[in-house]
């Protein structure tokens, strides 16, 4: 058996779901009393039984793990009319074998009756699920999630046999009496279908359906709300550079790799994002940055940003000489002969550039290629 799908019986076992069985349980042991003057009341609680059990598949086939809390407007027959939809196609579907049955004898009868109960929980998860009641009878639909779900379906089908014929063995025996029995077959309804609902969820990639839940879904949000994060420290930063605070703006960077202990995803969401400015002065210094750390880990990574960095600052080139000759070989090797050397011209050429200011004691001027300071 698929102890991972199994599970899902034993999710009415939760709290919600326990107090919503007991005090079905003693409703329907009301009604039992009060014998026709309890008929208004058993309907009503039947109605909202049925309407929870769609209300919990649709939960547990958006990665809900817990049952939900029973409200009134779940009962409400003008916003939930799923039941009565089921009930409809339930009831055309048995009249219409009828009025079959004396043309094609007794074997295709059995056969269809066989072939309506074992698409019966293919018809309730279509209509739970589907965005219109029409999909619950289209033989395509019914196929596809019986195809889809396969040996789960099978499991569906063989669960809600054994409740079905074990409620009506344990009713013919007495040994239980008729609140205890109450009890069984709500916890078994309920059961049937959340585990519908847990075969849904199970297969839900398959099925195309986009659970709310799921963990794909929430690692989706809880990656917008960072990009979008990220963004808003970007755009400060992109302020301060603007504003000709570079020196502010690079500090900044650093104080974010820091909290993000130098984590490589923090280097390269940060040069992925600065390649956006205008000027490629703190991507290029944070490239530089990277490159030390990269170097000996990762030399595929490294060819990769050199030719990336190239391509947006042609004047770009490692902190040092000794990083710059080894970036160069990575390079060559990777049959990048050019990019090699434009790396060692620019480093050639601001080295040259530094000797010259040292001699005649200029400072560097601020628009000056991006060095250890920025």
């Amino acid at each position: 058996m698929n102890a991972p799908l199994l599970r899902y019986l034993l999710l009415p076992a939760r709290p919600a779901g326990l107090m919503l069985t007991a005090a079905l349980t003693l409703g329907f042991a009301f009604c039992g009393i009060a014998g026709l003057f309890g008929l208004p009341m058993f309907v009503l609680l039947a109605s909202s039984l049925c309407v929870y059990g769609y209300v919990l598949l649709e939960h547990v086939a958006h990665g809900a793990h817990e049952p939900p809390v029973l409200s009134l407007d779940m009962v409400n027959p003008v916003s939930e009319q799923r039941p009565l939809i089921q009930l409809a196609i339930v009831s055309v579907v048995w009249l219409a074998i009828r009025a079959l049955s004396p043309h094609i004898g007794t074997v295709a009868t059995a056969a269809l009756q066989a072939l309506a109960l074992a698409a019966l929980p293919a018809c309730v998860a279509v209509l739970a699920i589907a965005d219109t009641f029409w999909q619950a009878i289209n033989p395509l639909a019914l196929w596809h999630v019986m195809r889809t779900l396969k040996f789960s379906y099978l499991i569906i089908v063989g669960v809600a046999l054994l409740a079905g014929f074990g409620l009506a063995g344990l009713a013919g025996t007495g040994a239980l009496a008729s609140w205890e029995l109450d009890a069984l077959g709500i916890y078994a309804w309920l059961a049937l279908f959340a585990l519908i609902g847990g075969a849904l969820f199970e297969h839900r990639l398959e099925l195309g359906l986009q659970a709310v839940h799921a963990p794909e879904r929430v690692a989706q949000r809880l990656q917008s709300q960072l990009d979008a994060e990220r963004d808003r420290f970007i755009d400060g930063v992109f302020a301060q550079a603007r504003s000709g605070n570079l020196r502010g703006a690079w500090q900044t960077i650093e104080q974010r790799l820091a909290s993000e202990q130098q984590q490589t995803d923090a280097y390269e969401w940060l040069n992925a994002r600065l390649a956006r400015h205008e000027h490629q002065r703190l991507a290029s210094r944070l490239a530089q940055a990277y490159l030390h750390r990269l170097l000996g880990q990762d030399n595929g990574r490294v060819v990769e940003l050199v030719r990336e960095r190239l391509a947006l600052d042609p004047a770009f080139h490692p902190r040092t000489q000794a990083e710059t000759l080894r970036v160069a070989d990575l390079l060559r090797l990777a049959g990048q002969r050019s990019s090699a050397g434009a790396l060692l011209e620019s480093f050639e050429r601001d080295a040259r550039a530094a000797d010259i200011s040292a001699a005649v004691g200029q400072i560097p001027r601020a628009d000056a290629p991006p060095t250890d300071e920025v």
